[in-house]
């Protein structure tokens, strides 16, 4: 049975609902961003079964909404995870070009969001992104965008309606982002649920007052934060939801 434990702390903004805590996965694809890189490779590409571990944790300790990437290895450990915890992870889903194919791929847990990737957004190939939204709605699934370059791009996408859901880099230090306030300004304008990423700077930052800065951040629904180990994931992850639920006390 799964564990009676649920530190999700679910938010509705435009009518759609979002945990303000997703456990990020871009360690798990060992990211460029990180300064580990290649020792997350060598940990989380080239071997399995590792990150399976540090999700099924996630899982049994409250944390089930998790930021995929649309990776085989992710769904599979990800799957593996589930079947451990004996929980339904609900998921914000990010992928390139075919969205279809990755919800099929994640299609055994409950997806709630298919997201853009940045390499789609950021070229600015307007026809290209609408045609992914039209595809991600068209399943009955919340449509939104990720962007690398929210200054650039985000003033070139803003009039688009179906974007319902925007995740941008955001931390104090202005690290992979320099214009903090010109990025909220832009956010300001979109009807859309936001979430920031990078929140920790790649892990360059200090844990508690990168949280509690992004925390202070009106405009910031939900943060996605990636952990490369199950002590990562309890100190960020219990220290996220002990700083979001003084946020979100009445």
């Amino acid at each position: 049975m799964p564990l009676d434990i649920d530190k999700s702390i679910i938010i509705e903004k435009n009518g759609i609902q979002i945990a303000r805590i997703l456990v990020g996965t871009s360690p798990f694809i060992a990211a460029g961003q990180f300064e580990k890189s290649f020792e997350y490779y060598m940990e989380f590409v080239e071997k399995r079964g590792k990150i399976a571990e540090i999700l099924t944790w996630c899982l049994s300790n409250g944390f089930s909404w998790i930021q995929a990437i649309d990776v085989d290895f992710i769904a599979w450990e990800l799957s593996l995870a589930s079947k451990k915890a004996n929980i339904k992870p609900k998921i914000v889903l990010s992928t390139w070009n075919k969205p279809e194919r990755a919800i099929r791929r994640f299609s055994s847990f409950d997806i709630k969001m298919v997201l853009a990737h940045a390499s789609l957004v950021d070229t600015l190939n307007i026809d290209r992104l609408k045609k992914f939204l039209l595809q991600v709605e068209s399943q009955g699934l919340t449509p939104g965008v990720v962007t690398h370059e929210p200054s650039r791009t985000l003033p070139e996408i803003k009039h688009i309606e179906s974007i319902k859901a925007i995740m941008i880099p955001l931390n104090y230090a202005g690290l992979f982002n320099k214009n903090v306030d010109e990025t909220l300004r832009h956010v300001r304008d979109m009807k859309a649920i936001i979430i920031a990423k990078k929140v920790l700077g790649a892990g360059r930052l200090p844990i508690n007052k990168a949280l509690q800065w992004i925390l202070s951040i009106p405009e910031v629904d939900s943060l996605a934060l990636g952990v490369a180990s199950i002590s990562e994931a309890e100190q960020t992850l219990n220290l996220a939801y002990e700083l979001a639920c003084k946020r979100d006390k009445p």
